[in-house]
């Protein structure tokens, strides 16, 4: 596995930025194939945590099958996005011109689109991703509501002003300096920047984290520092980090369930299908210890910061 020490852009090193940000997109288009497996089939396909309002982890029968598990995700994903449009007050903040920055397969762009009549300028720097969120979007009868756009989160595009920006488990990849700088720039005056994301509250608990997911977590106040920098205020802060742990055991019983099935896959795969169970299990006892929690934010920008040019 990649030493993130070397590539990760919250560690200290000498890579130039463009080429963090060239290594990130490259890593997640490899693992497309991978998502739409685990996480499709498609129109609506996310790569986050689920949210499990009983904080319990659904049970499982002895003939579960992988494709049993996918769908107790992904209606566990969705409800992450509903509860978090609920916090949001989407109704009216996420239902103009919106950013959806660090989109993965387009699913949230998709679901803001469908759900509150969003018009979503879906932001990925995965060159491979684009294409496949278009015709997500073309298949809902969405082209033109939502239009996938190839940049960096550091370089939006100054073509707003728009009315919020989302971020679902995407900025611990971000330059958050640079990026609330941009946003400033993007944004209306009084517009949100909703963030979706794992903080760390122990050094152990980032390092468990960017083992498999190639960056260290933050933590609220360096958010909260960089945005303040920028001319925004947090005006909302949730913990979910209970509701949102049963994700893990679910995200193992799956892996588990392939490897035990007869599914002709190969010893590669096997074993990038071992490293991954290894990876949720010790993702789901960190989150459970407490040195990782689950959190959604919402910044605004405040009417005297300059909008977009």
């Amino acid at each position: 596995m990649t030493n993130l020490d070397e590539l990760s852009g919250s560690t200290q090193t000498a890579l130039d930025p463009q080429d963090e940000v060239k290594i990130v997109g490259q890593y997640y288009d490899g693992k497309t194939a991978k998502l739409v497996r685990k996480y499709g089939p498609g129109p609506r396909i996310h790569y986050h945590v689920g949210y499990y309002p009983s904080s319990e982890t659904p049970p499982y029968a002895p003939d579960v099958t992988p494709d049993d598990i996918r769908r107790s995700i992904r209606l566990h994903q969705e409800g992450l996005l509903r509860y978090a449009a609920k916090i949001w007050g989407a109704e009216h903040r996420l239902s103009g011109r919106i950013l959806d920055v660090g989109c993965g397969l387009g699913g949230g762009s998709i679901f803001w689109a469908q759900e509150y009549g969003a018009d979503v300028t879906a932001v990925t720097n995965a060159p491979e991703h684009a294409p496949i969120v278009n015709g997500f979007a073309r298949e809902c009868g969405l082209e033109g509501k939502v239009r996938a756009r190839v940049c960096d989160a550091m370089h939006l595009p100054l073509d707003g002003p728009y009315d919020a920006a989302v971020a679902i488990e995407s900025s611990g990849y971000f330059n958050r300096p640079q990026w609330f700088e941009r946003l400033a720039r993007v944004l209306r005056p009084g517009g949100s920047v909703c963030i979706e994301e794992v903080f760390t509250t122990r050094p152990h608990g980032a390092d468990v984290w960017a083992e498999y997911f190639y960056t260290k977590p933050a933590t609220v106040l360096d958010y909260v520092e960089a945005a303040r920098a920028a001319g925004f205020e947090l005006v909302d802060e949730i913990d979910a980090t209970s509701e949102t742990a049963p994700f893990w055991d679910e995200s193992a019983a799956w892996t588990k369930a392939v490897l035990d099935s007869d599914s002709g896959i190969s010893p590669v795969e096997r074993r990038q299908l071992r490293i991954s169970l290894l990876a949720n299990q010790a993702l789901g006892t960190e989150w459970k210890a407490g040195g990782l929690r689950l959190g959604f934010l919402r910044f605004e920008l405040k009417s005297t910061t300059g909008s977009a040019s």
